[in-house]
């Protein structure tokens, strides 16, 4: 299990959260997606890195960072009952740095009194979700750079609030 702490955004680790965003959708897409979906989708922090940047800036940014202090995976809740950004380098994942941060946000929107909180996954994050144990709502097609992509609305009720 790796060792790594929890801390919030700064502005100065955008580029770092750009390479983890690109690198987790190249290599964690595979099987998942077509190749024009991947290099689509792992493109858009470099393509767009301005609202990349303004996306991070939002709501509450979090970061896991190694044992030196160097970003392997990052998450966002924005607003509070809406987790969006969940991402972590491939040569973390399944350690739970995602379940960490998720359930570092979800301590947050439960703080700010919310019934539930939603995300809208990838194909390759589904399967996390379900173990959180949210519940899927329904099963949205987007259309990006007229690149079509299948993702899933998902809700979890906060116990804790209701």
């Amino acid at each position: 299990m790796t060792a790594y702490t929890l801390r919030p955004f700064e502005v100065e680790d955008t580029p770092s959260l750009a390479r983890i965003y690109s690198r987790a959708a190249a290599i964690s897409g595979k099987g998942h997606y077509s190749q024009p979906q991947i290099d689509m989708w792992a493109n858009f922090p470099v393509q767009y890195f301005d609202e990349f940047q303004t996306m991070l800036m939002q709501g509450h940014t979090y970061l896991a960072t190694n044992n030196q202090g160097k970003p392997i995976g990052f998450a966002q809740l924005h607003p509070t009952n809406h987790l969006t950004l969940l991402y972590v380098l491939p040569e973390f994942s399944r350690q739970g740095v995602g379940q960490r941060l998720y359930q570092h946000l979800e301590a947050i929107s439960i703080a700010d009194k919310q019934t539930c909180i939603s995300v809208t996954a990838s194909k390759v994050s589904k399967g996390l979700f379900e173990k959180m144990g949210f519940i899927s709502v329904e099963t949205e097609v987007s259309l990006r750079n007229n690149i079509v992509f299948e993702r899933y609305n998902m809700t979890k009720y906060l116990a804790e609030n209701r």
